[in-house]
């Protein structure tokens, strides 16, 4: 049996003793699962312990001056690479590493500590700072993220935490050196580590991408031959002379085309390597008494190295990340140049000789890119005229911008095509040069012409339903005429003819001439094709002209019609014809909603007001048999029609005619019968006290 004292309530808290316990394995299974964590830990340790063993050999004797001291960057360049989570274990690991190589140099364990401390805190306040400024994207590939990085890595940590650091040292009345000549030694020693080493390894570490096949090989080789040669002037120059040998100057400056190929062909990982190369064999050299920097006391042969690299590595590393921008800012505009939907053409702007042109380019055109580079426009003839050729080139001549200019141009098989070309002058290759980019809108030029068409069709069907209308607003002043005409002969045969009644006989001739010939001339204007002209008009004179027209075709049906209309209607922005044809097909629709409907109940109301600021709602209600709820969402669609001899096109024309206004069309059910259609309108400008707004 198992006693009491064996159980434990599953709900008793735990202690605080518990609570960590739990808290340390939870994390520690955790980074255990996660094998970059681990391995993250791993090599920041054994890096560290090397670092040190590193730094220690790297130091000019008798004196205790190391040149570099490498465990911090290495700590440094660890953090940069690990997410902030974690840090906390890389500072962990590397704790042990620490201490094995400090303590096997019989340095007491509260320094050893307190140089942990230190040396963890340049670590993290440049990590940190680091991260701040560039976020946690990590890529140092580019000048704003370098500046940040030799900013908080390489000058701000190093600054702060040898503060503490000669503290530390003289707290512990460790060593014979003063204050401040800890503070100065440890800091340029770092600073020196922190601008060599961490850019090696960070950019090292972030590389995304690697050539292969062919580009691969010749990466490799190039890089090979690089280094090979880099090896051999650095041991030249620094492995070479001994003390005491008479030492060129010049010879300092040997590395430099090699470094300038680096920086020039592999970016910041080759730069920075490159530079860690020929910095650990110029310190190895100098510890070994070799080298030009060996001519005085240890700790000046110590600053001049710092010094050197220091300006070295800043500017080279500088220069690198600049021409890495550069060639990466060129990769993008070819991506974005050979990817691009639309065509796009370069071209010298002195000559007119084109430079390169795209896949889009060669399709709309027709041209292959071996038989276009190096030949003009004009050599292509692709400016359908002259005058749209001058537009471009007026625009761009003054380096001017060139945006949506609309023109037509010629492919090579005769075709013409419509396109919107905006172009812009940039330097490349050190010459002016003219980028065009060319959108080709033949099929939105088609659309609308299409839709013209409809709309135009649309209109004679419209006519063609009002066919009673037309003849009432022909015949009436006709048949007006011809009786006015023959009252006139009996009155001009009699032997007293009365004057005064044949002047007014002419006179009422007159007046129904213009009113037939006004009739005429607004049917001709609805079936004619035009463009959309917007003007201020009157939208109460509109609503009574088409109600006119429409005055014989509603007496035949036995439509009353009746107008609602706001005395201080204001004006509107308008098109005439192209609003008479909404509210005609909204009128005939309606009436043809009431053909069912009892006579005495086929009432249509029109109502026109103000709908807000700037804006007027204009409504026709009918009484008819209303929209079924099934084709309600479909009202609006091109070709759908609920009239049995229907085209489908008044409402979808109608909408797309009020939207052309910047106005919108829709529709509701009345409570009783039928339903009511709505369109808005924007107010004209200063009309009665209203501005346009936006609907």
């Amino acid at each position: 049996m198992i006693g009491t004292a064996g159980l434990v309530d599953a709900k008793a808290p735990l202690s605080f003793r518990s609570q960590v316990s739990e808290w340390i394995g939870v994390r520690f299974w955790r980074l255990g699962t996660d094998r970059r964590g681990v391995l993250a830990g791993f090599l920041v340790s054994v890096g560290y312990y090397l670092g040190v063993k590193l730094g220690l050999a790297l130091t000019f004797q008798p004196h205790p001056v190391s040149v570099m001291w490498p465990p911090n960057s290495i700590l440094l360049a660890g953090l940069l690479l690990t997410p902030f989570r974690k840090w906390w274990f890389v500072l962990l690991c590397a704790l042990p590493a620490h201490l094995l190589a400090e303590l096997q140099s019989q340095v007491p364990l509260r320094m050893v500590l307190c140089w942990f401390i230190s040396n963890s805190s340049e670590a993290l306040i440049g990590a940190a700072g680091t991260r701040l400024l560039i976020g946690p994207s990590g890529r140092f590939d580019n000048v704003r993220s370098l500046a940040s990085l030799f900013l908080c890595a390489g000058v701000l940590a190093p600054v702060l935490s040898s503060f503490l650091d000669a503290a530390f040292v003289a707290l512990n009345h460790f060593g014979h050196q003063s204050y401040w000549q800890v503070f100065r030694m440890r800091l340029f020693s770092n600073v020196f580590a922190e601008v060599t080493v961490v850019p090696a390894i960070v950019t090292f570490g972030v590389v995304r991408w690697l050539p292969s096949g062919a580009r691969l090989r010749r990466t490799a080789i190039e890089a090979a031959l690089l280094f090979l040669g880099l090896i051999i002037v650095s041991a030249r120059v620094f492995l070479w002379e001994e003390v005491g040998t008479a030492t060129n100057p010049t010879l300092m400056y040997a590395p430099l085309p090699f470094l300038l190929w680096a920086a020039v062909r592999f970016g910041p990982v080759g730069t920075s390597n490159s530079i860690l190369l020929v910095a650990f064999m110029s310190i190895w050299g100098a510890v070994h008494g070799q080298g030009p920097f060996t001519s005085r006391l240890p700790d000046e042969n110590a600053l001049a190295i710092q010094a050197f690299f220091f300006v070295a590595s800043t500017l080279l590393m500088f220069l690198a990340a600049s021409i890495s921008e550069g060639r990466k800012a060129e990769e993008r505009f070819a991506k974005v140049f050979r990817s691009s939907p639309d065509a796009m053409i370069v071209s010298h702007l002195e000559d007119g000789h084109i430079i390169e042109v795209n896949g889009r380019w060669e399709k709309m055109f027709g041209y292959e890119r071996g038989e276009t580079i190096g030949r003009t426009v004009a050599d292509l003839k692709i400016f359908a005229s002259d005058c749209d050729r001058e537009k471009l080139a007026t625009g761009t001549a003054i380096g001017e911008p060139v945006h949506d200019l609309e023109l037509c141009l010629r492919a090579r098989t005769g075709e013409l095509r419509y396109a919107q070309l905006s172009a812009d002058t940039d330097e490349i290759g050190g010459k002016r040069c003219l980028i065009t980019i060319i959108r080709d809108i033949s099929d939105r030029k088609r659309a609308e012409e299409a839709q013209q068409n409809l709309a135009h069709l649309s209109r004679l069907a419209v006519i063609g339903e009002m066919t009673a209308m037309v003849a009432h607003e022909v015949n009436q002043p006709l048949g007006a005429i011809l009786s006015n005409a023959e009252a006139a002969e009996i009155l001009l045969e009699s032997k007293e003819p009365r004057l005064d009644e044949v002047r007014q006989i002419l006179s009422d001739i007159r007046n129904d001439d213009l009113r037939a010939d006004g009739a005429i001339r607004r049917i001709r204007a609805l079936l004619s094709k035009r463009e959309f002209q917007l003007q201020p008009l009157r939208l109460d004179e509109t609503l009574t002209g088409v109600v006119r027209m429409v005055a014989s075709d509603a007496l035949r049906r036995g439509v009353q019609i009746s107008k609602e209309l706001q005395s201080d209607l204001p004006q509107v922005q308008g098109d005439r014809l192209q609003l008479e044809q909404v509210l005609l097909n909204l009128i005939l629709n309606g009436m043809d909603a009431m053909n069912d409907a009892p006579t005495s109940q086929r009432q249509l109301t029109l109502r026109a007001k103000a709908n807000g600021p700037g804006v007027v709602r204009v409504s026709i209600m009918d009484c008819g048999h209303g929209i079924p709820a099934d084709r309600r969402d479909r009202i609006f669609e091109s070709f759908f029609t609920t009239k049995k001899d229907g085209m489908g096109l008044g409402l979808s024309i109608a909408r797309s005619i009020v939207e052309a206004h910047h106005g919108k069309l829709w529709f509701e059910s009345n409570q009783g019968r039928g339903a009511t259609f709505h369109f808005t309108l924007q107010a004209a400008a200063g009309a009665n006290g209203h501005s346009p707004g936006a609907v």
